[in-house]
């Protein structure tokens, strides 16, 4: 009877082994999921304001009569001046799908002024952001929609189809 005793115990020590392991492991699979969403959250905040600040600078060259880009393209090689401008280093996917293609943002007259991640999901970062967009709207947003890397809307500069005329030129 003792032999069927010490049996039970060990099956029993055993069961408990193993749920002890399946929560670890359950844990571990957790964080890991957190620590990547985290990154790629930082990776949306950096990506974001690189577009924004490009924006920004297209708008306000000196060169460009005061208009808004229509395309990322523009920001990749502006040819608008006697050489061309270089606002942004490279097309950047949105790193919460994976895309190229950003929720864009316009203004009330059309202008483009900043993009959004398509990406879906509740923020996990809540403080630590390093950016120039409105931080109280990040700070309380419920999607990542709500993470708007934009300018500041100029009602003074060209409606986009005033601008078509500074559509770029090509070297020769």
């Amino acid at each position: 009877m003792s032999d069927n005793h010490q049996r039970g115990f060990t099956y029993l020590f055993v069961l408990l082994a193993l749920t002890l392991l399946a929560g670890a492991l359950l844990k571990s699979q957790e964080a890991k999921h957190v620590q990547h969403r985290q990154q790629q959250e930082a990776e949306l905040l950096f990506r974001g304001e690189q577009i924004r600040q490009a924006i920004s600078h297209y708008q306000s060259a000196s060169y460009g009569n005061g208009c808004y880009p229509t395309t990322v393209e523009q920001l990749m090689v502006d040819r608008r001046g006697s050489h061309p401008h270089y606002h942004l280093r490279r097309e950047f996917t949105d790193p919460l799908t994976g895309k190229p293609q950003w929720g864009m943002v316009y203004d009330t007259h059309g202008r483009w002024i900043g993009v959004h991640s398509l990406g879906t999901g509740r923020p996990l970062r809540k403080e630590g952001f390093r950016i120039q967009s409105d931080i109280t709207k990040f700070k309380r947003a419920r999607s990542y929609a709500e993470w708007v890397f934009s300018v500041t809307p100029d009602a003074g500069a060209p409606l986009p189809s005033a601008c078509k005329g500074n559509s770029p030129r090509r070297n020769k």
